[in-house]
């Protein structure tokens, strides 16, 4: 069977394909059932850079 070429992974930052992420927890104030929650997410980026600037976007 043919099966589908495996997609590299894309930094969260700026999308371009990571050959080997760095994966970080995000920490970010969200909504849950209507609720402010705070909420975390674990992402994939190309540095240590990207997700320090995703961090800082998300604190605002």
């Amino acid at each position: 069977m043919n099966q589908p070429a495996i997609e590299p992974v894309k930094c969260a930052r700026c999308r371009k394909p990571v050959e080997k992420p760095i994966y970080r927890t995000i920490y970010f104030i969200g909504f849950d059932r209507g609720r402010r929650a705070s909420m975390s997410e674990s992402l994939p980026f190309c540095s240590d850079e990207h997700a320090s600037h995703e961090q800082m976007s998300r604190e605002g």
